[in-house]
Protein backbone atom coordinates (compact mmCIF):
# COMPACT_ATOMS: atom_id res chain seq x y z
CA UNK A 1 0.00 0.00 0.00
CA UNK A 2 2.56 2.60 1.22
CA UNK A 3 4.34 1.38 -2.61
CA UNK A 4 0.84 2.60 -4.17
CA UNK A 5 0.76 6.64 -2.59
CA UNK A 6 2.96 8.22 -5.14
CA UNK A 7 1.55 6.51 -7.72
CA UNK A 8 -2.01 7.58 -6.85
CA UNK A 9 -0.27 10.95 -5.99
CA UNK A 10 1.16 11.12 -9.45
CA UNK A 11 -2.12 10.25 -10.88
CA UNK A 12 -3.82 12.77 -9.10
CA UNK A 13 -1.47 15.55 -10.10
CA UNK A 14 -1.82 14.29 -13.62
CA UNK A 15 -5.73 15.16 -13.99
CA UNK A 16 -5.31 18.34 -12.09
CA UNK A 17 -3.06 19.56 -14.60
CA UNK A 18 -4.68 18.33 -17.17
CA UNK A 19 -8.09 19.75 -16.72
CA UNK A 20 -6.29 23.07 -15.66
CA UNK A 21 -4.84 23.34 -18.81
CA UNK A 22 -8.04 23.04 -20.23
CA UNK A 23 -9.45 25.50 -18.19
CA UNK A 24 -7.02 27.88 -19.50
CA UNK A 25 -7.20 26.59 -22.57
CA UNK A 26 -10.94 28.37 -23.03
CA UNK A 27 -9.71 32.22 -22.02
CA UNK A 28 -12.23 31.88 -18.93
CA UNK A 29 -9.31 33.10 -16.22
CA UNK A 30 -6.53 35.70 -16.73
CA UNK A 31 -3.46 34.01 -16.80
CA UNK A 32 -1.91 37.06 -14.92
CA UNK A 33 -3.80 36.52 -12.10
CA UNK A 34 -1.31 33.11 -10.76
CA UNK A 35 0.80 34.28 -8.44
CA UNK A 36 4.73 33.53 -8.23
CA UNK A 37 4.27 30.61 -5.42
CA UNK A 38 2.01 28.89 -8.27
CA UNK A 39 4.82 29.35 -11.00
CA UNK A 40 7.16 27.91 -9.07
CA UNK A 41 5.30 24.75 -8.31
CA UNK A 42 5.17 24.03 -11.73
CA UNK A 43 8.59 24.96 -12.45
CA UNK A 44 9.23 22.24 -9.97
CA UNK A 45 7.29 19.71 -11.57
CA UNK A 46 9.58 20.01 -14.41
CA UNK A 47 12.55 18.95 -12.10
CA UNK A 48 10.83 16.66 -9.78
CA UNK A 49 9.04 14.48 -12.07
CA UNK A 50 11.05 14.30 -15.09
CA UNK A 51 10.31 10.25 -15.38
CA UNK A 52 6.77 11.14 -14.83
CA UNK A 53 5.57 11.42 -18.69
CA UNK A 54 1.87 12.88 -18.03
CA UNK A 55 3.33 15.37 -15.31
CA UNK A 56 5.81 16.57 -17.33
CA UNK A 57 4.54 16.98 -20.47
CA UNK A 58 1.47 19.37 -18.94
CA UNK A 59 3.75 21.59 -16.81
CA UNK A 60 5.84 22.24 -19.71
CA UNK A 61 2.98 23.00 -21.82
CA UNK A 62 1.84 25.49 -18.93
CA UNK A 63 5.00 26.83 -18.72
CA UNK A 64 4.79 27.70 -22.32
CA UNK A 65 1.28 29.21 -22.10
CA UNK A 66 2.37 31.28 -19.09
CA UNK A 67 5.04 32.84 -21.37
CA UNK A 68 3.39 33.15 -24.59
CA UNK A 69 0.13 34.78 -23.15
CA UNK A 70 1.50 37.15 -20.41
CA UNK A 71 4.81 39.44 -20.24
CA UNK A 72 4.82 39.66 -16.23
CA UNK A 73 4.81 35.26 -16.57
CA UNK A 74 7.18 35.55 -18.85
CA UNK A 75 9.95 37.74 -16.37
CA UNK A 76 8.81 35.18 -13.60
CA UNK A 77 8.81 31.98 -15.73
CA UNK A 78 13.17 32.95 -16.56
CA UNK A 79 13.81 33.61 -12.93
CA UNK A 80 12.51 30.11 -12.31
CA UNK A 81 13.42 28.00 -15.60
CA UNK A 82 16.83 28.04 -16.86
CA UNK A 83 18.04 26.22 -20.49
CA UNK A 84 20.22 23.88 -18.17
CA UNK A 85 16.54 22.52 -16.94
CA UNK A 86 15.35 22.25 -20.15
CA UNK A 87 18.23 20.56 -22.00
CA UNK A 88 18.00 17.16 -20.36
CA UNK A 89 14.34 16.44 -21.53
CA UNK A 90 15.74 16.47 -25.19
CA UNK A 91 18.05 13.90 -24.07
CA UNK A 92 15.36 11.73 -23.69
CA UNK A 93 13.24 9.15 -25.74
CA UNK A 94 9.82 10.36 -25.66
CA UNK A 95 9.41 12.65 -28.57
CA UNK A 96 6.33 14.87 -27.35
CA UNK A 97 8.66 15.73 -24.33
CA UNK A 98 11.28 16.64 -26.80
CA UNK A 99 8.83 19.01 -28.59
CA UNK A 100 6.90 20.68 -25.48
CA UNK A 101 10.57 21.56 -24.30
CA UNK A 102 11.72 23.36 -27.69
CA UNK A 103 8.57 25.18 -27.25
CA UNK A 104 9.16 26.62 -23.79
CA UNK A 105 12.65 26.96 -25.00
CA UNK A 106 10.93 29.07 -28.31
CA UNK A 107 8.79 30.95 -26.11
CA UNK A 108 10.88 31.94 -23.62
CA UNK A 109 13.37 33.08 -26.77
CA UNK A 110 10.55 34.79 -28.44
CA UNK A 111 9.09 36.95 -25.56
CA UNK A 112 13.10 37.87 -24.66
CA UNK A 113 13.86 41.79 -24.83
CA UNK A 114 15.87 42.00 -27.74
CA UNK A 115 19.10 42.93 -25.17
CA UNK A 116 18.29 39.50 -23.82
CA UNK A 117 17.61 37.25 -27.10
CA UNK A 118 21.47 37.36 -28.25
CA UNK A 119 22.67 36.49 -24.19
CA UNK A 120 20.20 33.79 -24.34
CA UNK A 121 21.32 32.28 -28.20
CA UNK A 122 25.21 32.50 -26.41
CA UNK A 123 23.93 30.36 -23.89
CA UNK A 124 21.90 28.00 -26.03
CA UNK A 125 25.37 27.53 -27.92
CA UNK A 126 27.42 26.69 -24.97
CA UNK A 127 25.06 23.74 -23.59
CA UNK A 128 25.56 23.11 -27.26
CA UNK A 129 21.07 22.32 -28.06
CA UNK A 130 22.21 21.94 -31.80
CA UNK A 131 24.47 18.73 -31.09
CA UNK A 132 21.94 17.61 -28.61
CA UNK A 133 19.38 17.85 -31.04
CA UNK A 134 21.37 16.34 -34.02
CA UNK A 135 21.82 13.59 -31.97
CA UNK A 136 18.62 12.80 -29.77
CA UNK A 137 15.50 14.21 -32.47
CA UNK A 138 17.03 14.95 -36.03
CA UNK A 139 19.21 11.83 -36.03
CA UNK A 140 16.67 9.38 -33.50
CA UNK A 141 15.30 6.58 -35.02
CA UNK A 142 12.06 7.27 -35.39
CA UNK A 143 10.54 9.94 -37.49
CA UNK A 144 10.06 13.58 -36.75
CA UNK A 145 5.99 14.91 -36.76
CA UNK A 146 4.60 17.83 -37.95
CA UNK A 147 4.43 19.38 -34.86
CA UNK A 148 8.13 18.81 -33.97
CA UNK A 149 9.17 20.01 -37.00
CA UNK A 150 7.25 23.45 -36.68
CA UNK A 151 9.14 24.15 -33.16
CA UNK A 152 12.53 23.13 -34.77
CA UNK A 153 11.15 25.61 -37.98
CA UNK A 154 10.98 28.57 -35.30
CA UNK A 155 14.27 28.09 -33.71
CA UNK A 156 15.72 28.37 -36.50
CA UNK A 157 13.54 31.51 -37.58
CA UNK A 158 14.39 32.99 -34.32
CA UNK A 159 17.68 32.45 -34.75
CA UNK A 160 18.57 33.26 -37.84
CA UNK A 161 16.64 36.90 -37.06
CA UNK A 162 19.82 37.86 -34.87
CA UNK A 163 22.06 37.68 -37.85
CA UNK A 164 20.08 40.22 -39.88
CA UNK A 165 22.16 43.17 -39.09
CA UNK A 166 25.20 40.49 -39.74
CA UNK A 167 23.62 39.60 -42.85
CA UNK A 168 23.13 43.45 -44.23
CA UNK A 169 26.70 43.89 -44.02
CA UNK A 170 28.67 43.89 -47.16
CA UNK A 171 31.38 41.68 -47.34
CA UNK A 172 35.04 42.89 -47.08
CA UNK A 173 36.46 41.65 -50.59
CA UNK A 174 39.53 41.85 -48.74
CA UNK A 175 39.23 39.51 -45.94
CA UNK A 176 40.23 36.16 -46.77
CA UNK A 177 38.20 34.64 -43.97
CA UNK A 178 34.88 35.87 -45.25
CA UNK A 179 36.18 34.35 -48.88
CA UNK A 180 37.43 31.04 -47.59
CA UNK A 181 33.71 30.79 -45.97
CA UNK A 182 31.76 31.69 -49.46
CA UNK A 183 34.10 29.20 -51.14
CA UNK A 184 33.80 26.50 -48.68
CA UNK A 185 29.42 27.61 -48.91
CA UNK A 186 29.77 26.63 -53.12
CA UNK A 187 32.03 23.02 -51.83
CA UNK A 188 29.38 21.82 -49.38
CA UNK A 189 26.30 22.91 -51.80
CA UNK A 190 27.93 21.13 -55.50
CA UNK A 191 30.40 18.90 -53.77
CA UNK A 192 32.98 20.97 -55.66
CA UNK A 193 36.24 18.69 -56.79
CA UNK A 194 39.76 20.69 -56.85
CA UNK A 195 39.56 21.09 -61.05
CA UNK A 196 43.46 21.42 -62.43
CA UNK A 197 44.87 25.23 -62.72
CA UNK A 198 47.82 24.64 -64.89
CA UNK A 199 46.43 25.83 -67.84
CA UNK A 200 44.57 29.36 -68.91
CA UNK A 201 41.66 27.26 -70.31
CA UNK A 202 40.92 25.45 -67.19
CA UNK A 203 41.02 29.10 -65.35
CA UNK A 204 38.51 30.35 -67.54
CA UNK A 205 36.38 27.32 -67.04
CA UNK A 206 36.15 27.65 -63.35
CA UNK A 207 35.62 31.00 -63.49
CA UNK A 208 32.35 30.25 -65.61
CA UNK A 209 31.26 27.69 -62.73
CA UNK A 210 32.01 29.75 -60.08
CA UNK A 211 30.01 32.15 -61.61
CA UNK A 212 27.13 29.73 -62.31
CA UNK A 213 27.14 28.14 -59.05
CA UNK A 214 27.12 31.68 -56.78
CA UNK A 215 24.30 32.92 -59.23
CA UNK A 216 22.18 29.25 -58.13
CA UNK A 217 22.96 29.91 -54.32
CA UNK A 218 21.29 33.40 -54.78
CA UNK A 219 24.24 35.31 -54.79
CA UNK A 220 24.84 38.50 -56.97
CA UNK A 221 28.11 37.44 -57.75
CA UNK A 222 29.46 41.26 -58.46
CA UNK A 223 28.51 42.45 -55.41
CA UNK A 224 28.75 39.29 -52.76
CA UNK A 225 27.33 40.87 -49.54
CA UNK A 226 26.27 38.87 -46.56
CA UNK A 227 22.53 39.84 -47.17
CA UNK A 228 22.87 37.73 -50.20
CA UNK A 229 22.89 34.97 -47.59
CA UNK A 230 19.16 35.43 -47.42
CA UNK A 231 17.97 35.10 -50.89
CA UNK A 232 19.70 31.76 -50.88
CA UNK A 233 17.81 30.08 -48.07
CA UNK A 234 14.77 31.19 -49.53
CA UNK A 235 16.38 29.90 -52.56
CA UNK A 236 16.84 26.33 -50.78
CA UNK A 237 13.50 26.61 -49.45
CA UNK A 238 11.51 26.92 -52.58
CA UNK A 239 13.21 24.37 -54.54
CA UNK A 240 13.72 22.02 -51.89
CA UNK A 241 11.39 19.50 -54.16
CA UNK A 242 13.69 19.73 -57.13
CA UNK A 243 17.09 19.99 -54.88
CA UNK A 244 15.92 18.07 -52.19
CA UNK A 245 19.38 16.07 -51.86
CA UNK A 246 21.49 19.32 -52.04
CA UNK A 247 19.39 20.83 -49.48
CA UNK A 248 19.37 18.19 -46.98
CA UNK A 249 23.16 18.93 -47.27
CA UNK A 250 23.31 21.96 -46.39
CA UNK A 251 21.09 21.33 -43.58
CA UNK A 252 23.58 19.09 -42.18
CA UNK A 253 26.53 21.51 -42.76
CA UNK A 254 24.76 24.13 -41.06
CA UNK A 255 23.92 21.34 -37.90
CA UNK A 256 26.92 20.86 -37.82
CA UNK A 257 28.75 24.83 -37.93
CA UNK A 258 29.75 26.71 -35.26
CA UNK A 259 26.36 28.43 -34.04
CA UNK A 260 22.92 26.47 -35.05
CA UNK A 261 22.34 28.45 -38.65
CA UNK A 262 24.68 30.95 -39.23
Amino acid sequence: ERKSIPRIFGDMLSFTLTAFVELMDHGIVSWDTFSVAFIKKIASYVNKFASDISILQRSLAILESMVLNSHDLYQKVAQEITIGQLIPHLQGTDQEIQTYTIAVINALFLKAPDDKRQEMANILAQKQLRSIILTHVIRAQRAINNEMAHQLYVLQVLTFNLLEDRMMTKMDPQDQAQRDIIFELRRIAFDAELEPNNSSGSIEKRKSMYTRDYKKLGFIVSILTLSDLWVFFCCCCQSVCSHLLCYRRLLVSQLLSNSYVR
